[in-house]
């Protein structure tokens, strides 16, 4: 066997195995961890991979075994175990990788003795890569024999391996296997008189000194853009323009947008390997344990009910979901009817399916069950925590839904929510504790989850050109390199474990960790590959913003004009702005030239100033509301299209905005209190308007309790108990005293038009006389107090609702549930210190009725 070795080679490579040479059998490219595959194989060593977070919840239960409360890690293990464990068992590793052996290498630092104690408590621990490393490491040292020919290398520095890299390679020397450096055998000699401004960069690379600069022959561009969009059609351009099999393109993790637009131009998408952990899928178990924890997260429960893979039955979970959207709580009576409804809806499809009266109730009693674990449960304090069973229950009910649509829709991603499951059980179980806090599962979901999973249906796809997602895959020769996302690298800087003192103490025990500043090094000599390695033209795409946001570009850029382009009018001569080709109908550039066909434009309808339509097209309804004749009144368009044409905006479900849900919640306190008696004292009110406030929030505004809400919780509360009070106040103190509420009365309007309307509250005067209240929230009360100094065709309606006579006029007031304000237009019945100058009922009511005859709504 031929293997082709280099540090960055363990994925996609350029070239691939063969080359330029012919096919034969046992030629391999790879990296060291395929290597490590590769020899054990051939030893027989190999064992299946385990996952790193059991590898974690071991080490949590270990830490667990040995803490004592007096160990260096014990207060963090106290605060967050899952975390602690992660971090000494990174630590562990490390040390591993390079040589560390617990029973001997002991006493150069507490941290590492610690480590020691803790790994010679776990003999039967689960094996992991540093594992697997020193395993194989051991058995080479045992001269034993591999079926590999030769070893060609293709890194140019070895000093920035890891270490226990470097030692690899010189077993296999030890035992016979020939090693090659290749690095240079691509490189290509540039003649004299004859520099490209990418020859230029390669010289400089090389640590040639040149006085040269760039000249802006084309070779080496820089692609700017204000947004991707540009970028990628200047990309997708030069690639229907220049197909070559000797082109790579740098893709990174790939992007959506741009896979997008080039399947939209016909061109093939490089594909998208970023993770994502926003799937639906894999979020049904964190949305579930979310919706466990008190305060109730109502946010939380109504992504659980509306994301495409809910497991809450769908006759039941787009019932609460309108409950939710309306009236933000749980275990309202409308929350209530809408799971009662749901089931009720289910026991008529199995009554009508055939099923006998024993069946129905087996699968009431099931689907009752799994209400209870997803809807219907209870609430937990996020510090003492969920009981430990109760989150297994969790764990394993998700599994199990998991598993079940895997078989009915063979997607993977079911399998992966099931995995997960597992080794969140797994990380709970470590714990060793009876109820696990939100922190400790928060922790474990976080580690487990991690960065998601990759997205399905973005898939590279057949191209003439070589796709790699890091310049460290390049190692040999390539015409055309395009690098796409041309961008700092926002990984931060490398963790430091160790002190100086540490290292120093284990180099010297023959324990040789990776220098600090290796890895960065390292990277930086992949990013050369792209220059270093292409033939005829380097091409870095690098837009200001990625989905919106300002990026800066990548570091290599600094190298390549201080190499080449000092000043800032040469590096514009290797800089273009990708909109130039967006904006001209021809652009050239050196060796390129874009022609743009502009596409055939058809001109879009004049705006109608008058719609016209025939005769009795647009009639009344049969049933108006207060809300369709003010939308008359306002936009006649509108209306007709709402109404008639029954044309109407999507609706999306979310919660509600914040007046809305505190004036239904101000509502249902005013109703509440008003059904218990009339007569209450303004003591009295307070102290039942803070008891219902309490009661009810949970199951109307469940949003006050998350703890950042906690003033305007407050808030609300006190202003709602002064409000009510000085409602109570001015009624008693006017002798007006409540009937009705939210009382629903329906009028003749015209001909075979009936007016309906829900009114808030009807009271009698002390002179007898009927009184309407219409109340709202609002946090500027002084709105209303303008529409009836102007026209409240809300309360006109309402009022010529209640009369009993149309020349009859009856006091309203508009009551303000946040400020406790009234405004009334001009009546003796109510108190004139809240009278608004404004026109009368009877005369607003005339002027609407003349203006709906206008509109063929006569009276």
């Amino acid at each position: 066997m031929k293997i082709t070795l280099g540090y960055w080679l363990d994925s996609t490579t350029y070239p691939d195995a063969l080359g330029d040479q012919e096919a034969s059998v046992g030629t391999v490219v790879t990296g060291f961890n395929g290597l490590i595959g590769i020899i054990e194989t051939q030893l027989g060593l190999t064992v299946p991979n385990v996952s790193e977070n059991l590898r974690i919840a071991e080490w949590q239960e270990l830490i667990r075994k040995q803490d004592s409360g007096k160990k260096l890690f014990s207060k963090s293990f106290e605060t967050d175990s899952w975390n602690t464990a992660k971090e000494l068992l990174r630590r562990r590793d490390e040390l591993m990788l390079a040589g560390w052996n617990p029973l001997v290498h002991v006493g150069g630092s507490a941290w590492i003795d610690t480590l020691a104690e803790l790994e010679l408590a776990n003999p039967n621990r689960l094996c992991g890569f540093p594992d697997r490393v020193r395993g194989l490491i051991s058995r080479l040292q045992e001269q034993v024999q591999v079926q590999i020919e030769k070893i060609n290398i293709v890194d140019e520095d070895k000093t920035l391996w890891d270490p226990w890299c470097i030692q690899l390679i010189d077993l296999l020397k030890e035992i016979g296997v020939e090693t090659q450096n290749v690095s240079t055998m691509f490189e290509k000699e540039i003649q004299k008189d004859s520099y490209t401004d990418l020859s230029l960069l390669q010289k400089v690379m090389a640590g040639e000194k040149s006085s040269e600069v760039a000249k802006g022959d084309g070779s080496l561009l820089l692609i700017r853009s204000e947004q991707e969009w540009d970028a990628a059609d200047f990309l997708i351009s030069w690639l229907q323009q220049n197909t070559s099999e000797d082109t790579v393109f740098i893709k990174g993790d790939g992007s959506l947008f741009l896979d997008e637009l080039l399947n939209r131009r016909g061109v093939p998408a490089a594909g998208v390997d970023a993770l994502s952990k926003w799937r639906a899928v894999l979020q049904v178990l964190p949305l579930t344990i979310d919706t466990y924890w008190e305060p109730l997260r109502v946010d939380r429960m109504l992504e659980l009910l509306t994301i495409p893979t809910s497991p809450v039955p769908g006759k039941i979970r787009y019932k609460l979901a309108k409950v939710l959207a309306a009236n933000p709580g749980i275990g309202g009576p409308l929350w209530v009817q809408a799971i009662q409804d749901g089931i009720n809806a289910y026991e008529e499809i199995w009554t009508a399916e055939g099923l006998d009266e024993k069946e129905v109730k087996k699968r009431r009693k099931n689907l009752e069950a799994r209400l209870d674990l997803w809807v219907n449960h209870e609430y937990y304090d996020p510090t003492e925590g969920i009981p430990f069973e109760q989150l297994m229950n969790i764990c394993q009910k998700v599994s199990q839904w998991a598993a079940l649509n895997y078989q009915t829709t063979n997607d993977l991603m079911f399998v992966q929510a099931t995995q997960y499951a597992q080794e969140v059980m797994e990380g709970l179980k470590s714990l060793g504790a009876k109820r696990v806090t939100r922190l400790q599962v928060g922790r474990i979901l976080e580690s487990v989850l991690g960065e998601g999973a990759k997205l399905s249906g973005y898939t590279q796809e057949a191209a003439q050109w070589q796709v790699v997602n890091h310049p460290g895959q390049i190692w040999g020769k390539a015409e055309n390199i395009i690098w796409w996302g041309f961008h700092k690298n926002m990984s931060g800087p490398s963790v430091r474990t160790w002190t100086s003192k540490e290292r120093g103490w284990l180099r010297e025990h023959g324990v040789n960790l990776l220098e600090e500043d290796v890895r960065r090094r390292r990277e930086a000599a992949a990013w050369q590959r792209a220059a270093r390695l292409s033939d005829k033209r380097l091409i870095l795409f690098a837009p200001a913003k990625v989905k919106g946001k300002e990026i800066s570009i990548h570091p290599l850029w600094d190298e390549i004009r201080y190499a080449i382009a000092k000043d800032h009018n040469t590096e514009k001569k290797i800089t273009i702005e990708a909109a130039d080709i967006r904006k001209q109908s021809r652009f050239s550039i050196p060796g390129m030239e874009f022609e743009r066909t502009p596409l055939q434009t058809t001109k879009i309808p004049d705006p109608i100033r008058t719609w016209r339509v025939p005769e009795n097209i647009v009639v009344p309804r049969e049933v108006e509301s207060a809300t369709s004749f003010e939308g008359l009144i306002g936009c006649p368009l509108k209306w007709t299209f709402t109404y008639v044409a029954n044309v109407k905006p999507g609706k999306i479900l979310s919660l509600p905005h914040e007046s809305i849900m505190l004036g239904n919640l101000g509502h249902v306190i005013l109703e509440t209190l008003i059904t218990e008696k009339t007569d209450w004292s303004e003591e009295e009110v307070g102290i039942r308007t803070g008891d219902l406030f309490d009661q009810l929030t949970p199951r109307l505004a469940a949003t006050l309790l998350e703890p950042q809400n906690g003033i305007l919780r407050s808030e609300t509360r006190f202003k709602l108990q002064k409000s009510l009070q000085k409602f109570f106040k001015v009624l008693n103190h006017a002798g007006i005293t409540i009937q009705d509420t939210e009382i629903e009365l329906q009028k003749t309007w015209s001909d075979g038009v009936e007016f309906n309307g829900r009114l808030d509250l009807i009271g009698e005067t002390a002179s007898g006389n009927k009184i309407l209240f219409d109340a709202k929230w609002s946090r500027k009360p002084s709105n209303y107090k303008v529409r009836l100094e102007n026209l409240s065709v809300q309360l006109t309606l309402y009022h010529w609702l209640l009369a009993e006579d149309d020349n009859q006029e009856l006091p309203v007031a508009y009551f303000m549930l946040r400020s406790g304000d009234f405004f009334s237009l001009p009546h003796g019945d109510f108190p004139s210190d809240y009278h608004v100058a404004g026109p009368s009922l009877l005369e607003s009511h005339q002027c609407y009725v003349n203006l709906c005859k206008i509109f063929g709504h006569s009276s």
